[in-house]
Parts: C-alpha cells; sequence; structure tokens
C-alpha cells in the first residue's frame, strides 16, 4: 500500500468538534469512491485498501461500532480524531516514524532503553488482552518451562529471577522454582528455521521433547547442579497451559506457558554441594509448605508460581499435600538408629569406648591406635556438629555429620582404613567413593568422655537470696586428627535450692534408693536433662546411678569470682 494512497483518503475521513461535540459520519462507499477518484484505482484494491485501514483503526478503538455497523466511519471523540489522523499519517508519511529508528534494538542498550520497550509493548498487549470481545485473546509469544522440584528437609527450593525489579510486581512475588524457558541450544537440531518456528508456535512437541535438556542446562546455571554426578530426575507435573501478559526485560507480551515440572533425586555429593550453595547464594530460598500455601514467606519474600496455583484451581491446600507426599530429594538415614540407647567416646587410650542400652553400657570390643581414636573423636564431634577452631587442610566439613577429603592423602587412607574396622560394630562409619566419610549413627546417642565437662558456680551466689541462681557447664576443647574442637560454655539459670541439693550430692554418698537422692535425680532428668543447650554440650548425664549409689559425675566447682 503506497504511502499516497493513504495520505489521498485523509482529506475524506469524518470530524468530530474539539469543543462541544459536533460531529459527522461518512459512508464506508465515499472513502472507496474519494480513492478511486484520487487515484484511479480499481475499485476492488480501493474496497481492500479501505478494508484493511478500517480493521487498523477499529482496532484502535477509535471508530464508533455503532456507526460501523451501517457502513460509516465515525470518531467516538477528537482525541480519537487525532490519534487516526496521527496513525495514518505516519503510514503515509515517508519521513514519519511512531519510535526512534533503532528503537527496538536489545543488543547493547541500556536498561532505561529496554524499560521503555517493555512499557509500550506491556501497555499494548494489556490491553489487547484486557478488552478482547472474548475471554482470553490469542497469545502471541510463545514459553517453554521447565522447573524442578528440588525438596530437603519438607521445604521447596526457589531461586530469586533475574530480572526481579522488573520481570515481575511486588506482589506477585519474585522467586520461581529453579529451572527456566527453553532456548535454541536446548534442541539437537541445527536447521534454525525449524528451531526459531518451533520455539515461537503453539503446543509444539519438538519443544516439550526437549524440555529435559532445559532443566538440565537451567540446573547447571542457576545451582551448580551437574546431571549425574549430583542429581537424576523424573516428571512430576505437567501443567495446562497458562496464559499471562508477561516475559523477562522487553520480551513483554501475552504468553503462552507450556511448563513441565520434574522431582530431582540428589546424590550425596548433590546434596552436599548444594546445602554449602545455599548458603553462599542469597538467591537460592527454601520456602515451606505452609509459606506456599500463604503465598508468602515469613521474611517478606514471595514465591512466583501462579501457574502452578492455577493448575491446582488455586486449591492451595491441595497442592501442599501433594506436596507432602512427595519424597525428599535426598534421604540420608543413619545406618543405626537405636533408641534408648548411648555410646560414649573417650578422650585417652586407657578407657573404653562404652556403648549399649541406656544404664546397660559395655565396652566396645575393639582395640584403637591412639591415631584411631583420634580420627573418631574428630567424625564423632562434627556428627554433634561441634565448632571447630583449627582445622586441618584438604578436608571439608559438611552437613548431616559428612566429611569430605579433597585428595588421595595418608588422611584418606587412614580413614578408609578405620570405616573397615566399624565394619561390623554398632559405630558404623561409612565411606562414600572414598572420598566422603561420617559416623552413622544418630547423633543424640554419641556423647563424650565426662573428664572434658566440669559444673562451676559462684559462692557468692550460693549464699544468695535469690530463688534462681546461675550455674556454668564447661566443655573443655581437645584435640582430634580434623582439628581442634573449640571450648564451649553455657549458662543455666537453676532454682537455689537444686544447686545446694546438687553440692550435697557431690559431698556425700546416697543410695540409689535414697527419697532425697532419687528427688534430686528427679529434678534433674525433668528439666535440666531435657534442656537443647545441655543436650548439645554432649554430655551423656549430669547424675547417674552407679553401683548402687547416686552419683554427681562433674567436678562440682564453687568459685570466688
Amino acid at each position: 500500500m503506497s504511502a499516497a494512497l493513504i495520505q489521498s483518503l485523509i482529506p475524506y475521513l469524518p470530524r468530530y468538534a474539539e469543543e462541544e461535540g459536533a460531529f459527522y459520519s461518512v459512508t464506508r462507499e465515499s472513502l472507496i469512491d474519494g480513492l478511486c477518484r484520487q487515484q484511479t484505482l480499481d475499485r476492488v484494491v480501493a474496497e481492500h485498501t479501505v478494508a484493511l485501514l478500517e480493521a487498523l483503526l477499529d482496532t484502535l478503538a477509535v471508530l464508533n461500532s455503532a456507526y460501523l455497523q451501517k457502513s460509516e466511519w465515525c470518531f467516538v471523540s477528537f482525541p480519537a480524531q487525532l490519534l487516526a489522523t496521527s496513525i495514518l499519517t505516519a503510514l503515509s508519511d515517508t519521513e514519519s516514524r511512531l519510535f526512534a529508528t533503532n528503537f527496538w534494538t536489545t543488543q547493547d542498550v541500556s536498561n532505561d532503553k529496554k524499560d521503555q520497550q517493555r512499557e509500550v509493548l506491556k501497555f499494548i498487549e494489556t490491553a489487547r488482552n484486557e478488552h478482547h470481545a472474548s475471554q482470553q485473546a490469542p497469545a502471541i509469544r510463545y514459553c517453554y518451562v521447565a522447573w524442578s522440584l528440588i525438596k530437603l528437609d519438607g521445604k521447596i527450593l526457589f531461586y530469586q529471577r533475574e530480572d526481579t525489579r522488573k520481570r515481575f510486581d511486588k506482589s506477585a512475588g519474585d522467586y520461581g522454582l529453579v529451572g527456566g524457558r527453553a532456548n535454541q541450544n536446548d534442541i539437537a537440531i541445527t536447521d534454525k528455521t525449524t528451531v526459531l518456528k518451533a520455539l515461537q508456535s503453539a503446543d509444539s512437541e519438538l519443544i516439550k521433547n526437549a524440555l529435559p535438556e532445559t532443566l538440565k542446562r537451567e540446573l547447571r546455571e542457576e545451582a551448580g547442579l551437574l546431571f549425574d554426578v549430583h542429581y537424576t530426575f523424573k516428571p512430576w507435573r505437567r501443567l495446562k497451559p497458562y496464559q499471562q501478559v508477561q516475559g523477562a526485560a522487553p520480551n513483554h507480551a501475552l504468553t503462552e506457558y507450556y511448563l513441565d515440572i520434574f522431582q530431582i533425586n540428589l546424590t550425596l555429593e548433590g546434596y552436599l554441594f548444594l546445602a554449602e550453595k545455599i548458603q553462599s547464594d542469597e538467591r537460592l530460598v527454601l520456602f515451606s509448605l505452609e509459606e506456599l500455601v500463604q503465598g508468602v514467606a515469613a521474611d517478606g519474600k514471595i514465591p512466583y508460581i501462579k501457574a502452578l496455583y492455577d493448575d491446582f484451581a488455586n486449591d492451595r491446600v491441595a497442592l501442599k499435600y501433594e506436596l507432602l507426599a512427595l519424597a525428599d530429594s535426598f534421604d540420608s538415614p543413619y545406618l543405626f538408629k537405636p533408641q534408648k540407647y548411648s555410646l560414649t567416646l573417650p578422650m585417652a587410650m586407657d578407657r573404653p569406648i562404652l556403648a549399649g542400652v541406656l544404664g546397660k553400657e559395655k565396652a566396645l570390643a575393639i582395640q584403637l591406635t591412639a591415631r584411631q581414636l583420634a580420627l573418631l573423636l574428630g567424625l564423632a564431634a562434627h556428627l554433634r556438629d561441634f565448632n571447630f577452631e583449627l582445622l586441618e587442610q584438604d578436608i571439608t566439613l559438611h552437613t548431616l555429620g559428612w566429611i569430605e577429603v579433597k585428595k588421595a592423602s595418608t588422611l584418606q587412607a587412614e580413614l578408609i582404613s578405620l570405616a573397615q574396622l566399624f565394619k561390623e560394630t554398632d559405630l558404623p562409619i561409612e565411606n562414600h567413593h572414598d572420598r566422603f566419610f561420617r559416623c552413622s549413627i544418630s547423633p543424640t546417642v554419641v556423647f563424650f568422655d565426662e573428664q572434658l565437662f566440669s559444673f562451676t558456680v559462684k559462692q557468692a551466689d550460693l549464699k544468695s537470696i535469690e530463688s534462681k541462681i546461675p550455674v556454668a557447664l564447661h566443655r573443655e576443647s581437645f584435640s582430634t586428627a580434623l582439628g581442634l574442637v573449640k571450648a564451649t560454655s553455657h549458662v543455666f539459670e537453676l532454682t537455689l535450692e537444686f544447686v545446694r541439693r546438687l553440692e550435697k550430692l557431690t559431698n556425700h554418698q546416697y543410695a540409689t534408693d535414697n527419697e532425697d537422692a532419687i528427688k534430686i535425680e528427679d529434678t534433674y532428668k525433668k528439666g535440666l536433662h531435657k534442656e537443647p543447650r545441655f543436650l548439645a554440650l554432649g554430655l551423656r548425664a549430669l547424675i547417674r546411678r552407679e553401683a548402687g549409689i547416686m552419683k554427681f559425675v562433674l567436678p562440682y566447682i564453687s568459685s570466688q569470682t
């Protein structure tokens, strides 16, 4: 359609008064007749020209629809007339542009420029969608997405989107499931025409079939996870197509999304790697299932999974139960998980490892060298999550009691040998690929020699009239083959009466059936013995029964200061 053709039509347009609302309409036939006279056109060409421009102006909503039904053009207002004239003039003027020549360039342009592109597209596409005659306008952009479900300790892993400031409204959320959209590099076809057409088409099986490759790439890029080394996966759910005016940066339009969600199973290496990654990368965030139901975390972070909510018809409780039924992405059960059991490690070679049912512990029938004991103490200290002040080189401490030996060394050989030595005992040591090692027993039943501990109270507090006074339980630092474990102390508020009775227990022998001794033991078991901070110290018990005697097992230090 030539510029002159459109230009010759402009004088025949209807008019609307700038003030007081006077207007007139023109018939479609008169517009066609005018074109034929001005341009000496074939009538069919003139009819097609008018029909095309009518469709354009009707899309812009500047023509009165009631008059169109009568085959007449009539503007709905003076501003509508101005817009129509502006558009037609721009089309007919070879020097006119609605945008700068390089406005839509996306390579090497500033974020401000991209924001302008996005705002134009967002306005147009939102308006097109909202004012579509039927319920849903047709999409013009298609996005194929692979999401991962990584469930750790009952929580789901999310990743902060790269374009959080612009991509989402703050109310919509800025954390998505780890994953992303397919691109041409995920499809094993070299013909660019075929690939790009498929990527920009609805419901493409070619692209859907490539989503596992998208998943692998996105997990590598966003979380550093490598397929087969760190994880395997299987399909979990294919969501029904989802439409929204959305897109990263300027790629903004009414988009139809095709989303496949994959369940991730982590290897030990993958779990330990990811646990460290989560600690170091603030973009990786765990949401509880309850937070997903609420749609917001306690700290205000908002998950962006509207497509998943919609797939469950916004029944978020049903989604929660589906996720509850989903197994964790990694399970690392201890090989030995006894009940009512204890295992106490000595600090010196002349004392045995005591293990067995509570109150019936016996010496473990195993002979250790000093070096092997030092190795065992290091593994057990890390299992109990003790802090190390100094750590040997080339090892890394991981969660759940695992240590990693980073290269072949004497330490590696010693740990391999130690794991073999304890293979048939109540203290199994796991060896994974001669690289990862841990004591594989429930941490809550592992304790340390009472010689490490002391109980301190100030004399002035014992003479006070306060109902409660502070006492300190202290664990000394100790050396292991992995490094030096830090000393630690905790202060507890205990009743003055109870502390004085403990003092009596240290100075006098009470039979286990003595009423006063039984009351002291009962008070201790109901209180201090259940305190999480006390349990974290690694002391088996403060009071125990031994050879018919109720015994306070630690040095009772009454200090001046």
